[in-house]
């Protein structure tokens, strides 16, 4: 670092310090307080949005990887669920498939949430894990997917277990 950068880092610290010391109004210190306390504790319902959000991009990528319920986005060849299916029939498939579909998920959600979401997440796991699982299944039912409840059932089964995996992950990870 230049001699003139050091001095300009300096001369900045010190008039943070001198303003720090400075009276603010009432009215600045509740806009800043209440912002703080929004950032620190944030509402579960917009962590929910967030999720909803990544939890949507994250899934058309891994239809592409895993064609569930038959729902081929880019016409692939090949898919996991094949690989599944050989290795451990169908209902192997299902487990995995919702293993795979709410895991990648949750563990984009460490990555672009804010520790204290990520936190808000962990603290409502369960409600946020069924509420991506069943929208998922919904919106899969839309698209001309053939449901049955001994499917759904295994597909949420295995959408509980990766979102309980990718959450230990990601807290193990988080300070």
């Amino acid at each position: 670092m230049s001699n003139c950068n050091n001095n300009d880092w300096q001369h900045d610290y010190k008039e943070f310090i001198k303003s720090a010391n400075t009276k603010l109004p009432a009215e600045i210190k509740v806009r800043i307080f209440n912002k703080m306390l929004r950032l620190m504790n944030p509402k579960p319902l917009t962590v929910f949005w967030k999720i909803l959000g990544i939890h949507i991009g994250i899934g058309f990528f891994s239809l592409s990887i895993c064609h569930q319920f038959g729902i081929n986005p880019f016409n692939t060849e090949k898919s996991l669920a094949d690989w599944m299916m050989r290795v451990g029939g169908h209902q192997l498939c299902m487990i995995g498939c919702g293993v795979l579909f709410v895991s990648l998920s949750f563990l984009a959600a460490g990555y672009f949430l804010s520790i204290e979401e990520v936190k808000a997440l962990k603290r409502t796991e369960f409600l946020q894990t069924l509420a991506l699982g069943l929208i998922s299944l919904g919106f899969f039912a839309a698209f001309g997917a053939e449901l049955t409840i001994s499917l759904i059932g295994l597909w949420l089964l295995g959408g509980f277990i990766g979102g309980f995996l990718a959450m230990h992950t990601i807290m193990k990870y988080t300070p």
